[in-house]
Order: structure tokens, then sequence, then C-alpha cells
């Protein structure tokens, strides 16, 4: 990978392991990073002033080591890591226009993917089987039109890099550099995804998955896309972080609707109480962005399907109660189910 002047004096500053209000004063310090360091002596009481004197020797020494940059690149090269800095080509312009954006977007993957249109959609990890494959369906579709946006805990998260993956036209924003991986139990899904999509961190390699990093990696979720939808969520739920920053953003805010006493869904409820969009389908998010979805092949059902199908758009429903509904023997519904399940229409609950 072949960096300019300015991406190169860009990655050295950001390679000091500074929290990101010290490293975007410093950035602010020169007229360019290349500046602030060919012109160091002149800078060098405020970068002490702002991010310490052990900090300005070490960009002091850098200066002397004139292989320092270099060393640096190799060792991002052979952890298969590309950097996008904030004056490359490929930084999105969605993020340089937020308030707070990363000064380098470390990467595994397909990098064209931050040039495309963007959509985040975000879950806790405590959502239901049949929102997870709902979340699932949903992703695959909205690929379509945008690359999806997301973190990589388990479900909500998960089930939209399922969805997504199938195109590849997904990115996992991680909150800690490359040399962890969290959950651990993610791993494969993330091998996955650096090799059929992309994965993003603001977080230099070493940088251990810390409580605080979480909340700044969900404004780089809400920065990079055009919309977040809000598959489930808590009253508390970090989900709730991303729909704020996307708000305070100018993004459209959607959210799954949830029925009354669903705690994984209560975080849901309250945004639509507050500004997000109920969302039951992908018309709901398409109709917002002045997309026109066609249905190019009808799902064609049987007189037992569409009957058991009326049933379940009521909500979650038994066996037997489904059998009395419809009247369908006892026998005969777990076929229909099935069918149904094969079709995407419905999801068993467990």
């Amino acid at each position: 990978m072949t960096y300019t002047k300015e991406e190169r004096a860009v990655i050295c500053l950001d390679s000091f392991g500074l929290d990101y209000s010290r490293k975007a004063k410093l950035y602010k310090l020169a007229p360019s990073a290349q500046a602030l360091f060919e012109n160091f002596r002149k800078y060098r009481p405020a970068v002490a002033e702002t991010a310490g004197e052990e900090t300005a020797g070490a960009m002091e020494r850098s200066l002397a080591d004139q292989e320092y940059t270099d060393r640096l690149l190799h060792m991002y090269s052979e952890k298969r890591i590309e950097c996008v800095a904030f004056v490359s080509k490929k930084y999105p312009e969605e993020l340089r226009q937020i308030s707070d954006p990363p000064l380098v977007l470390y990467c595994r993957g397909n990098t064209d993917l931050l040039t495309e249109r963007k959509f985040a959609i975000v879950g806790s990890r405590h959502t239901l089987p049949q929102v997870m494959k709902r979340t699932e369906e949903f992703a695959e579709g909205l690929s379509t039109e945008f690359v999806i946006v997301t973190g990589l805990a388990d479900g909500g998260d998960s089930a939209a890099l399922g969805g997504a993956l199938k195109s590849g036209r997904v990115i996992s924003v991680l909150a800690y550099g490359f040399d962890h991986v969290y959950p651990g139990c993610n791993r494969a899904l993330l091998e996955r995804v650096e090799e059929k999509g992309l994965a993003v961190s603001e977080y230099l390699p070493q940088e251990k998955p810390l409580p605080y990093h979480f909340p700044m990696r969900n404004r780089i979720i809400a920065g990079l896309s055009e919309g977040v939808l809000v598959v489930s969520g808590g009253e508390k739920s970090g989900t709730r972080i991303t729909a704020a920053k996307a708000y305070e953003y100018g993004r459209d805010v959607f959210a799954f609707p949830y029925s009354i006493g669903i705690p994984s869904g209560a975080g849901c409820n309250a945004l639509i109480k507050e500004y997000a969009k109920l969302t039951e389908n992908l018309v709901d998010i398409y109709a917002a962005f002045g997309i026109n979805l066609t249905e190019t092949e009808k799902i064609s059902l049987s007189a037992a399907e569409q009957a058991v199908y009326e049933i379940l758009r009521e909500g979650e429903a038994h066996i037997s109660e489904i059998a009395r509904k419809s009247g369908l023997r006892l026998h005969e519904v777990p076929i229909v189910l099935t069918m149904l399940e094969m079709k995407k229409l419905a999801v068993s609950c467990g």
C-alpha cells in the first residue's frame, strides 16, 4: 500500500496512543499533520501542553528516526491492516462531516465498501430468536442497496452480519485493535467479515476492548451510515447511544416495535416515542430514502399456509392454538409451519 506524505503524517500522529480529544487538538495545531512535523520545533511547546512532555519527546524522537513511519507501516502491512486516514480519498465523507471523526480507520478487507452508501443495523446481545431471524432477513434485503454497518456482538449485530455476509456488503466496526477479538466466540465470524466484507477500527492494533471504547465506537457506526435500524435493546442498551448519535448527526433512525412487557424491546419502543420511525418491513426504510421496492417474485402459498400465516401475523401462537384457529388437524400444523419457515415467513420461538 502506498501512502501520500500527508497520509503518512496523519498515521504517524495517530500512533502515539493518545485519547481522541488530545489527538484531535494536536491535529488542529498546524495547517496539516505534515506541517506539524516539518515545523515541530515551532509547535513543540503547544504539543507538550496538549499531550504532555512524554508524548512531545516521543514525537521528537520519531522525527530523528527517519525509518519510524516506514517501520510502522510495515508492521501494519504484516498484520494485513490498511490505513485509511482522514485525508485519504477512501475516507467516507459522511464520517468526515461529524464533530469527532477518527483520524485513521484501521481496516481489514475490502476498503472500497467505505465509498458506497451505508446503512446501520444494531441490536443488543439479548435479542429474541424470532427477531434475530427477522434482522437477518432485513440485512440481506437492505444489502442490495446499502453496505450494512454494525458491530460484532452476539444478538442483533451478529444477525445483521449473517444476513449481509451473503452478499459481502458489510462493515463491522470494532471497539478495540486487531490484536484482539471480543467476544472471543465470534472470532470465526470476524474472519468471515474480513474475508468477504470489511472490518474497521479507530484503535491501534494493541488496544484492548475497554468498556469506554464501545460508546466511542458507536459514534462511528452512526457517522458512517445514512440511517440506523435498532432491532432490539433495553432501556439502557448501548443501541440507544448509537441511535442518539445518529439523531444528533441528522440521520434517519428506525426501530422495530415490541409488545408490552418485553425487556429486550423496551428501548426500541422508547425510541419510537421520541424520534425513531416505527419499522415493520423494508418498505418503511426504502420509502424514507426514495427507493422503490418492487417484488420481483410473489411468494405462493397454499390455502393452509395462508391460513396459518394470517394467524401468525397477529403475534406468537402455540401449535395447538394454530390448529384450533385454522381448523387444521394438530399433526398437519408442523408441516405447514415448516413450509412457512422455508419461505422465510415464520420462525420457531423455541
